[in-house]
């Protein structure tokens, strides 16, 4: 069931807007604020003739769909997150014992200051990191370094106390005092380390750092991660074919909006980015205004958005209709907790779902959830029965 469900939320991404960052303040003079030029009924409220406003349908069952990019899971892939993987987990590297200096290729654990006239300055000492010196980077951050940060440390001893000279780019907006100026760095070197590989890599260093993945050993990772990269690939080919579906059959059909529906959808676009963008102390037009844009600009971006977003729900909705979809109420139920579970915090209920999605009123929300729950079955029913052809991105580029 989960990932029948995660199926449908993914198809639902690409045709409705789920506001993710949004703020109950101030959401009852937005919603006067948006509707203060639309005095019609909301969207979901319209009865809508599927049968008259498809003009032209395309064939859907059994398309032919191609889509690019590599779904594979590999080994290399596999090891290669690994890597990526471990320093965030605090395996950074294996401690090297039989020499004393560091060279090229090392990893080094040290702590640091930073100096400037002289004085330490805020912000610019560190304990314990483990630094990339051919790299110049933090390890367990994956950050780059100013250029010539760790130039002091080749060639340096363990226990020796080091330095590095570097100039700060000449705009530094983190500390403007710094800007272009000399500082000097200097390092504790506490301990030479090699870069952890899948060779060196042990059943003890997974067990101490993925304790809340119950994994012990090297062979509990690899499976783990593969599962990862799996669902993912799978996901990230479910999106593409999706895609696909949706354009192939705006491709092939014609379908019309009316008027009125469209400035009911518009009307409510307004209002959900006023209620997720706007707090109760900024309008729209201030917003609007901090990001250099008008209402006018605004809404021809939203309505192209929305002209594509509509057409795919008419066409589906009508596929639905000819397929004789319907709602399976525990499918549905499933769904709704789905959107509670890995929702926003203003969504933590089934009605405050119904809510947000209906604009303040519950049953219009039901409705539209409804709707589009038979929207995106209709989708999976296309993608399922479509023949799909993966090309990776060398072979379009040559075609």
């Amino acid at each position: 069931m989960k990932k029948r469900i995660i199926a449908l939320a993914l198809c639902m991404a690409t045709i409705f807007v789920f506001g993710g960052c949004g703020k109950d303040n101030g959401t009852q003079q937005q919603t006067e604020a948006a509707t203060e030029t639309y005095e019609g009924p909301s969207s979901a409220q319209m009865e809508i003739d599927l049968e008259k406003q498809v003009k032209k349908l395309s064939d859907y069952n059994g398309i032919t769909l191609t889509i690019t990019g590599n779904y594979e899971v590999t080994d290399e892939r596999i090891e290669e997150s690994i890597m990526g993987l471990l320093p965030y987990y605090g395996i950074t590297g294996v401690e090297v014992t039989d020499r004393d200096t560091v060279k090229e290729g090392d990893y080094v654990k040290v702590d640091y200051t930073g100096y400037h006239k002289d004085e330490a300055f805020e912000g610019g000492a560190a304990t314990d990191v483990m630094i990339d010196v051919s790299n110049n980077m933090d390890v367990v951050n994956q950050t780059g370094y100013i250029d010539g940060f760790t130039d002091g440390l080749i060639g340096a001893k363990v226990g020796a106390e080091v330095s590095s000279d570097v100039r700060f780019p000449d705009e530094y907006p983190s500390n403007e005092s710094l800007a272009g100026e000399m500082t000097t760095f200097k390092f504790k070197v506490k301990g030479i380390y090699a870069p952890v590989t899948m060779d060196t890599l042990t059943d003890d260093m997974i067990a101490e750092a993925f304790v809340d993945q119950s994994l012990t050993s090297k062979e509990d990772l690899i499976a783990y991660v593969r599962d990862v990269l799996e669902n993912q690939a799978a996901s990230y080919k479910t999106q593409a074919s999706v895609d696909a579906a949706e354009n192939y059959i705006l491709d092939h059909s014609e379908v019309e909006i009316p008027e009125e529906y469209m400035d009911a959808r518009l009307a409510e676009y307004q209002q959900s980015f006023e209620r997720d963008y706007c707090g109760e102390t900024q309008t729209l037009e201030e917003y609007l205004k901090a990001n250099n844009t008008t209402l006018a600009e605004r809404q021809k971006v939203w309505k192209e958005s929305l002209e594509k977003q509509i057409k795919v729900e008419f066409l589906f909705g009508r596929i639905a209709d000819l397929e004789k979809i319907e709602v399976d109420e525990d499918d549905f139920a499933d769904f709704v907790n789905y959107i509670v579970s890995s929702g926003s915090s203003q969504m933590t209920t089934e009605d405050e779902v119904y809510d947000y999605y209906g604009y303040g009123n519950k049953e219009d929300g039901k409705k539209a959830l409804r709707q589009l729950y038979r929207v995106n079955q209709a989708i999976s029913f296309v993608v399922e029965h479509a023949d799909v052809t993966v090309e990776s991105e060398t072979q379009q580029t040559q075609d």
